[in-house]
């Protein structure tokens, strides 16, 4: 039994390891943007390097991981909450906002990111936490073409917590059945080669993610 257990604790700690040392890259959008930033952008190959993005002191940067996001409150627009139709295991969100350039620009991103879960056996969800109106966020889903089912934050008990609240839009989020958060990738950006970066990175992570919460369960 113990040695079980220190098996779980060096998966785990190769897993924060990896995260921690992800691609390099600097700076992301923050709720909208629609052009690169000044100054210079620092990358691998492949890799991004989110832990920039994710620092204390950035106020877009999403919720922290372990935070529980109450799924009940998210409706589709037939009044359907997320929480009765996701599955037991891992999801993938897409954090979007109606009045966002950004999110028209980068669909690719999310193309890309909904194709490399689905082939992970993950389910891929679009999230409005920010909403100008049911009716204006599900026509603006539809526009993107993203085939993926559209979830409206519900006001009546309450706006979300204000890490969710002010999260940058597009951001994604891996969370379990529960709505517990595994990982965050805040923000996207203008240019492609960026963005794809930014894009692999995540599908990596994903990957590590999903490995480790395999290993462990195992």
């Amino acid at each position: 039994m113990n040695k079980l257990k220190d098996k779980r604790r060096i998966v785990i700690g190769v897993l924060v390891a990896v995260i921690a040392l992800g691609g390099l890259g600097i700076f992301a959008a923050k709720r909208v943007f629609l052009k690169p930033p000044a100054q210079p952008v620092a990358f691998l190959t492949e890799g991004f390097n989110y832990d920039l993005l994710r620092a204390k002191d950035i106020d877009w940067r999403g919720p922290e991981l372990g935070y529980k996001l109450d799924l009940s409150h998210l409706q589709d627009r037939n009044g359907k909450s997320l929480a009765s139709v996701i599955a037991k295991g891992p999801a993938m969100l897409v954090v979007i906002n109606s009045q966002c350039g950004m999110c028209t620009i980068t669909t690719d991103q999310m193309l890309r990111v909904r194709d490399e879960a689905s082939h992970k056996g993950l389910p891929y969800y679009v999230l409005f936490f920010v909403s100008q109106s049911r009716e204006v966020d599900f026509q603006y889903a539809d526009g993107l073409n993203l085939g993926s089912p559209a979830f409206v934050w519900n006001g009546k008990d309450g706006p979300p917590s204000e890490d969710i609240f002010k999260i940058a839009t597009p951001s994604h989020l891996l969370i379990n059945g529960d709505g517990t958060v595994i990982r965050v990738w805040p923000g996207s950006y203008a240019e492609k080669s960026v963005r794809d970066r930014m894009t692999h990175q995540i599908v990596a992570d994903t990957s590590v993610a999903l490995d480790t919460l395999n290993a462990v369960a195992h």
